[in-house]
């Protein structure tokens, strides 16, 4: 991997290609809370990338799902999208490569620096194609491949809790703590 240098656009399918190779799972469940201006939830992800399956419930009841191309938003009719369109953010990170931020065909973003950060993580910032200012980042888990933080326009989600290898329980039903602090980094 390509750290510590100013890359350009024709970089980003071998940045991608890199984060991809370094998922270890075919399935994950993850915890979390996602972060828009003064509002917050939390929520539990679900993905077995094998069978294009994933889950997902929030603090508040919401749920959403996949199966193949059938997505339901509960509680509306279902959707269909080819897997991974139609995922959420949340789910997305557990899934890097359905984030449209790696620069290829019509997506905003690209990345433009890869840094290690802590023991296990890396940094990646991506850079706007039309303004070179506007800026996002990621914290990719080298051990799995997973995106443990992202923040992209004042929004923020952070993995608190990650799992490989485990079955999807689609109508998990997750006890949510009240969040008193800021979640720290463990990178």
């Amino acid at each position: 991997m390509n750290l510590d240098k100013v890359l350009g656009r024709t970089d980003s399918p071998r940045v991608l290609d890199e984060i991809v190779a370094l998922r270890t799972h075919n399935s994950v469940r993850a915890k979390g809370v996602s972060q828009s201006g003064g509002s917050h939830y939390q929520f539990v992800a679900e993905l077995d990338v094998e069978a294009q399956e994933w889950n997902m419930v929030d603090d508040k009841g919401h749920r959403s799902s996949a199966v193949g191309v059938r997505v339901v938003l509960e509680p509306d009719s279902p959707v269909e999208f080819a897997f991974p369109r139609g995922m959420p953010r949340s789910v997305q990170m557990l899934y890097p490569e359905a984030l449209f931020m790696w620069g290829r065909r019509g997506e905003s973003f690209y990345p433009m620096l890869v840094q290690e950060v802590g023991q296990r993580s890396l940094l990646i910032t991506f850079e706007h194609v039309e303004d070179p200012a506007f800026r996002a980042t990621a914290v990719v888990n080298r051990f799995t491949g997973i995106i443990e933080k992202l923040a992209k326009m004042g929004d923020v989600t952070i993995l608190t809790e990650v799992e490989v290898g485990v079955q999807l329980h689609p109508r998990i039903n997750p006890e949510f703590l009240p969040i008193t602090d800021w979640i720290r980094p463990n990178y």
